[in-house]
């Protein structure tokens, strides 16, 4: 996963490149905030609490990016061990605060770990958070949870849906066709079948069926195959369920 990093200093700069997988670098705060605030929030952020002579710098990123993400995990990183008091004093919910020593092997393995840990805790944030949708039910609507739902089918000779959730069933007057203008991952795969492609398990191109992650088989039929084998490429951007696997 990404990081994106406020230092100022290019031998920082050199060895994290050698080290981290995807890193993004921003010489001032105002350059990193702008960055952040394009983006979903949740993101890895490394702030160098020194920027340009400035020994607050790091700090003052950090309750600013606090006050608009609370899920940014945030690690510091300084020169400076009495910066450690103020830093947690502050309460911005820093996950690390790291000397430097000047890049010692132990300061990468440190670093590393607690990356780890903050993709970590990413991930149980969204798996633990709903996504309200509203979704039609006859001349009214119903807020339901996206990350409850698995797929819809039709209710044979009538105008109504079955909206199969996780644990429970229920019954609305709705369309299959107003489904997938709800939310990017609803997928029409079938005239009878609108899946939640968060919990797909296996396409079967061959079988024209899949696979969900409860273990339900849903047809594919032809009409529908190419929109979804174009969704398998291109993940959805939601996070929180199993991804698809195929």
């Amino acid at each position: 996963m990404a990081c994106y990093i406020l230092t100022d200093n290019t031998r920082d700069r050199r060895y994290f490149k050698r080290v981290l997988v995807d890193p993004y670098f921003y010489e001032t705060p105002s350059a990193i905030i702008h960055a952040l605030g394009r983006l979903k929030k949740g993101q890895v952020v490394i702030l160098d609490s020194s920027i340009r002579g400035f020994e607050s710098a790091g700090l003052q990123t950090a309750q600013l990016i606090r006050q608009h993400d609370p899920d940014a995990q945030l690690i510091m990183i300084s020169d400076n061990a009495t910066m450690a008091a103020r830093c947690f004093e502050a309460q911005i919910g820093l996950l690390d605060f790291i000397i430097k020593k000047e890049l010692s092997p132990s300061f990468f393995d440190r670093l590393l770990r607690a990356i780890a840990k903050a993709n970590l805790n990413l991930r149980r944030i969204f798996e633990l958070r709903p996504i309200p949708i509203r979704l039609p039910d006859g001349a009214t609507t119903r807020v339901f949870d996206l990350t409850r739902i698995v797929y819809f089918t039709t209710d044979s000779g009538s105008h109504h849906l079955f909206v199969h959730e996780t644990n429970h069933l229920t019954r609305i007057r709705a369309n299959l066709r107003d489904l997938e203008s709800v939310h990017s991952n609803l997928y029409r795969v079938h005239a009878s079948y609108v899946i939640n492609i968060a919990f797909l398990h296996t396409y079967q191109p061959h079988d024209h069926a899949l696979t969900m992650v409860t273990g339900h088989r849903i047809p594919v039929s032809r009409n529908y195959s190419v929109a979804l084998r174009k969704a398998l490429r291109w993940p959805s951007p939601y996070r929180g369920l199993p991804q698809p696997i195929y």
